[in-house]
């Protein structure tokens, strides 16, 4: 048998891969790109700037005037007719449209921030439950929920109508009483039965204290709901009315509906942010649902599941983090939609109320003095919105890339 000299055995070197977790590829790779390190400077310096100049750099909008440097064109040498420098020149109140230009990013970006915190907060919350239930079965406690809230939402015109708010209550316990009960009736039909002359009754007899009229019209609506709460209702019957709800809204087009709720709430900043805010619901919670209905059935959700754990851990624990890679390159390029949202109803006067600066009033304000040949005081703005969008989108375009699990190597 022959024999093996030690000093002839070689180690051969194997390349070991570092251990490196999804999000640190994903850092790596965004700050790898062109286009997203671009995108990065551009966000941060829009962002920093707003910021800064609005703690440090104070502003009183209603003080800021001096007809003597109406429309003066830019300028950064001081002269006898022009005593102040003005880089961006002044608009066709002698304000300093750079001042104004910094300044008015904090509202522009503030609106686009607290618009997208609505939408992807409400949204994300209807996408996920109605992505989890249309597959998942509800509990007893789940299903009661659904019932109360059903049977609460629609004892709404009921109680408006007679302008008695306690049948709130009243149809909130028909429906938790529907949901508790459900299987207790053998027939479909006796149950539907039962609920309806339930509905009628607590709605009609209330109604009679105000009118026969209003009596009749409350019994009917009750009726109504007693039938649809005698319905097995379920997480499929929830993610199709939910979904269907934000057809409705989808079908409407965005600035129109926006225009359309600002006109309600009366103009204003918060009331702009409430709109757009309001017209992203939709996209945010058919996202969420398709990428929940394309995870749930996963092996490391069934497995939860087989464990025994409660749907709240599954949705939270398991659920939530796989789904956070598209939801935040949607986030990044909402923020760049909703900003050209509320520039656009600045621009028809329905954002900021004036002289409160931001870039959609701005231009709103000025676009009529490009004919005597301001340019600079709808350039300005302009730009600046041009380059807030441009950069969030880029920023969304890299965590895209980034984000996307098939590039990782």
């Amino acid at each position: 048998m022959a024999k093996i000299n030690p000093e002839e055995i070689t180690v051969t070197d194997f390349a070991v891969r570092e251990h490196r977790s999804l999000w640190g590829d994903a850092w790596r790779r965004l700050i790898s790109s062109n286009t997203a390190r671009l995108g990065m400077f551009i966000v941060v310096l829009f962002v920093s700037s707003s910021t800064l100049s609005h703690y440090f750099w104070k502003y009183e909008p209603k003080k800021d005037l001096d007809y003597s440097l109406k429309l003066k064109a830019p300028n950064l040498i001081i002269t006898e007719e022009i005593p102040s420098t003005h880089l961006f020149g002044t608009d066709k109140l002698g304000r300093d449209i750079f001042r104004r230009v910094v300044h008015g990013g904090w509202n522009s970006l503030r609106v686009g921030i607290v618009a997208v915190s609505i939408s992807l907060f409400f949204g994300g919350a209807v996408g996920l439950m109605s992505g989890f239930y249309e597959t998942v079965t509800m509990t007893m406690v789940e299903r009661l929920i659904l019932f109360g809230t059903t049977g609460f939402l629609l004892g709404f015109l009921s109680a408006w109508i007679a302008n008695q708010y306690f049948q709130l209550v009243l149809y909130t316990g028909l429906g938790l009483a529907a949901g508790y009960y459900q299987d207790l009736f053998k027939g479909k039909f006796l149950r539907m039965v039962t609920f309806s002359i339930l509905g009628a009754f607590f709605s009609a007899v209330p109604g009679l204290f105000i009118s026969p009229t209003v009596a009749l019209i409350c019994g009917l609506w009750g009726l109504f709901t007693g039938v649809l709460l005698s319905r097995p209702l379920d997480g499929k019957f929830f993610s199709n009315v939910m979904m269907r709800l934000m057809d409705i809204v989808l079908s409407f087009p965005g600035y129109l509906l926006a225009i359309a709720i600002v006109a309600f709430l009366g103009p204003g900043l918060g009331k702009g942010m409430i709109a757009i805010g309001v017209v992203g619901i939709p996209v945010y919670a058919r996202l969420t649902r398709s990428v929940v209905l394309a995870i749930i059935h996963k092996e490391y959700i069934l497995a939860a599941q087989s464990v025994g754990e409660s749907h709240g851990r599954i949705i939270f624990r398991h659920v939530t983090p796989n789904i956070l890679s598209p939801i935040i390159v949607q986030t990044t390029m909402g923020l760049a939609s909703a900003i050209l949202s509320a520039a656009a109803l600045g621009f028809l006067g329905l954002g900021a109320i004036p002289p409160e600066p931001e870039w959609g009033a701005m231009l709103g304000e000025s676009y009529r003095y490009l004919t005597s040949g301001a340019w600079w005081a709808v350039l300005f703005p302009g730009l600046a919105i041009m380059l807030s969008v441009l950069g969030f989108n880029l920023l969304g375009d890299g965590l895209r890339d980034a984000l996307d699990p098939k590039l990782r190597t």
